[in-house]
């Protein structure tokens, strides 16, 4: 006869990222334009895309914080002032500056990423301890999906964690 262990019946099998991903992931490429990157964004109402090669594996990643520091790079420190008068001027420079710039020289690289079949858990705890709101997910290298700080709340909140 065999017993069978109520610890264990009363254990979940782990949810793996796969089962919580979106599959459908906005993404751009290094040679794309910023500006063409923050329209995405704005489009998707995303804060950030994944960059990957032409193979879709993950080269970096693109936010708004990498592009308000890229435009504003003096305003990172806590103690900076408003900007003057000739500063305006400076800045609408800039702005035309960057505006023409790639995505790969204001990214993000390297990448956080999970893979598509580890654990849930796994995920919270890298995006925890980076402070990152979306994960990209691969499988072999290449970008699957991505993770979401919102995904893994409702499914915590659903009970399937």
């Amino acid at each position: 006869m065999q017993m069978n262990d109520p610890a264990k019946d009363s254990e979940s099998p782990s949810l793996k990222v796969l089962e919580l991903m979106k599959s459908h992931v906005i993404k751009t490429t290094p040679d794309a334009l910023i500006q063409e990157a923050v329209d995405m964004m704005d489009l998707y109402q995303i804060s950030g895309l994944p960059v990957v090669d032409s193979a879709d594996i993950i080269v970096g990643i693109i936010t708004e914080y990498d592009i308000i520091h890229a435009l504003l790079p003096h305003y990172s420190e806590a103690h900076a002032e408003p900007a003057e008068p000739d500063r305006r001027q400076n800045f609408a420079a800039l702005v035309r500056k960057i505006k023409h710039k790639t995505v790969s020289e204001v990214m993000s690289s390297p990448v956080f990423s999970v893979d598509e079949n580890a654990d849930v858990l796994e995920a919270v705890r890298i995006m925890l301890a980076h402070r990152i709101k979306r994960l990209p997910v691969t499988s072999e290298g290449r970008l699957v999906g991505v993770i979401s700080r919102i995904d893994i709340c409702q499914a915590m909140l659903e009970g399937q964690i």
